[in-house]
């Protein structure tokens, strides 16, 4: 009885417990889309530029804009560890706030976790949203300072 269990959830989650989760390559450009409304970005969009160095480091820069009417926006630039397909980045200005990277084969899952609930993870507020990025290209990018593109 204990195999047959034990053998249901092998087949339901694709894999032991103990296993790790299968090796993804984030790299590559992903991409949020705001919706156009007469001629303006309403809603976030940003980029996510992902170079793995070595089966543990990633380099990555990211930026982000909130869109209209104010248009903040927000930028990062970072090597940062890659375990289990995650990367975390906790900013250097806001000990408050940790982001996570969750990487999937077309997609990487941005989330963050908040000891303030004032804290804006070193942006201003409201522009680190959580948000789902579309991969658009598995080409390894440049990794440079995205913090121009909102000027």
């Amino acid at each position: 009885m204990q195999k047959l269990i034990f053998l249901s959830l092998t087949l339901l989650f694709g894999r032991t417990f103990s296993d790790h989760p299968e090796f993804i390559d984030p790299t590559g450009t992903y991409l949020l889309k705001g919706e156009i409304k007469n001629s303006k970005i309403i809603g976030h969009y940003g980029e996510l530029r992902v170079r793995l160095l070595d089966t543990i480091t990633v380099a990555l820069c990211f930026y982000v804009n909130k869109g209209s009417p104010g248009y903040e926006s927000g930028s990062l630039m970072d090597t940062l560890q890659y375990v289990d397909n995650r990367v975390v980045y906790k900013p250097s200005n806001d000990s408050s706030c940790v982001i996570y990277f969750a990487f999937l084969s077309k997609s990487v899952e941005i989330s963050k976790a908040l000891t303030d609930p004032h804290s804006g993870c070193g942006f201003s507020p409201g522009v680190m949203i959580p948000a789902v990025l579309e991969k658009t290209s598995s080409d390894a990018p440049i990794i440079q300072d995205l913090s121009e593109r909102g000027e």
